[in-house]
């Protein structure tokens, strides 16, 4: 019985044999549940508003082109006059449009920076102020400082930088909106829509910042060497580790070139990952896809598109057609309801001068102003006007090219016109010999 005792207890009391450590790769490490691994990549930013979208270069030149396309042109405000709309220069309404709204803005500032909130916040509002039944300027409202109600069609106007504080009506006040998903009653931003096409974009320019920070150009990880480890000292806990990492990584953003590792330490060095040059070859997608929710040819964005004259012309037109066209005429038809009374507005109009937007080279103008005059479109005193030239004797009278016929008329086919009205005036004199001098009597 004490035998079989003392078997049990020698079986009990035998130590445990410890197996082997394995060694581990660094995959599975960072898998390992054991090891605590610690991102230190910042979150990824969401642009939500148009502080961080601006600095996005393609937003900001699409913004910027937009504006200054449409502020460019000329609004002028016509009068018909024997049946044909003419400019009507001596209308205070046409100063205010074409010249100087307020006194602290221009026209062309004042369409800019309305297209401006347009696009980035969705709405833009300007005041009239009337004065004897004629609006004595136009004042484009801060941004943020308008209510609407859209279930009372309501405007309450807050503006202090420009001192205004008003209960508006629908008709008192002209609102600009932007593509809107409640029927057209409130704008939204592009910004909104293109929120995350926007992110990418934000991520890998901070990403390209990143990499081009002194210091960034090595990554990797610190840990202990494990095949110099002595025997006798314990291997480095988190904390030693962490404070060698932040001072390795101060020194090296610091612009060090020269730095130091503990002897047990050691730094492991990795390349770009796959992620991070996926996301910088996304920067040139991302043009692209901002191009597309402004609605700007990417020509214009500086995309670095190759392609030829004939292409790029077509670019300005398919620009001028499918996007500038929609934005002139809202701009118009809103300007034309709120400041022209329905009484005489078939007397009125409210317009962009177009041509003011076909810019184009010498030789071109040159043959389009050959044509113009050729077909009788434009004299030669009013080309000469639009150049700003004085006018000549007989520039006023329109000409046209008499180089064509029937194709059936006795014209082409050779044959001597008479003109029976004229009588006797077109027949043919006979020919009158001159009297010979004395010389040629004697000869």
């Amino acid at each position: 019985m004490n035998n079989s005792l003392k078997f049990w207890k020698r079986k009990t009391d035998t130590a445990p044999v410890e197996e082997p450590v394995k060694e581990r790769g660094y995959f599975e490490s960072v898998a390992s549940p054991d090891v605590t691994v610690r991102n230190i990549a910042a979150k990824a930013q969401t642009v939500e508003g148009p502080e961080m979208a601006m600095k996005l270069a393609t937003v900001y030149r699409c913004v910027s082109i937009l504006s200054g396309s449409i502020a460019s042109l000329p609004l002028q405000v016509k009068r018909k006059k024997n049946g044909v709309f003419m400019v009507d220069e001596a209308s205070e309404l046409n100063y205010l449009l074409s010249v100087a709204p307020n006194s602290r803005q221009t026209a062309y500032e004042m369409i800019r920076n309305a297209i401006i909130q347009t696009v980035n916040l969705g709405n833009a509002y300007i005041y009239p102020d009337w004065s004897e039944g004629e609006p004595k300027s136009l004042t484009l409202l801060s941004p943020g400082s308008v209510t609407y109600d859209k279930f009372l069609n309501f405007y309450i106007v807050n503006d202090p930088i420009n001192g205004i504080y008003k209960s508006l009506e629908c008709d008192e006040i002209i609102h600009l909106r932007n593509i809107s998903l409640d029927g057209g009653y409130t704008g939204e931003s592009t910004i909104r829509y293109a929120s995350r096409i926007m992110s990418v974009a934000y991520s890998a320019d901070e990403k390209s910042l990143d990499m081009f920070q002194p210091g960034s150009t090595y990554s990797g990880f610190i840990s202990g060497n494990d095949d110099d480890q002595t025997t006798g000292y314990e291997q480095y806990n988190e904390t030693q580790l962490k404070d060698v990492s932040d001072r390795f990584r101060k020194e090296l953003r610091s612009g060090e070139r020269i730095t130091y590792l503990p002897g047990q330490l050691r730094f492991n060095q990795l390349s770009m990952s796959p992620a991070d040059i996926q996301l910088l070859e996304k920067q040139k997608f991302s043009v692209l896809d901002l191009c597309r929710f402004y609605g700007v040819h990417p020509d214009k964005a500086f995309a670095g598109q190759s392609q030829n004259y004939k292409a790029s012309e077509m670019s300005q037109v398919q620009y001028m057609t499918d996007t500038i066209q929609p934005y002139l005429r809202q701009i118009a038809n809103e300007f034309f309801v709120k400041l022209i009374p329905r009484s005489v507005a078939a007397k009125y109009r409210i317009e962009f001068d177009l041509e003011a937007f076909y810019q184009t080279d010498l030789e071109t103008m040159a043959l389009n102003m050959e044509k113009c005059i050729q077909y009788g479109i434009y004299t030669v005193n009013e080309y000469r006007q639009k150049r700003g030239m004085p006018p000549v004797d007989g520039g006023d009278v329109a000409m046209i090219s008499c180089n064509v016929a029937p194709i059936n008329s006795p014209k082409i086919n050779g044959e001597v016109l008479n003109n029976s009205n004229n009588g006797d005036k077109n027949e043919e004199k006979p020919q009158e010999v001159p009297p010979k001098n004395k010389e040629t009597s004697a000869v």
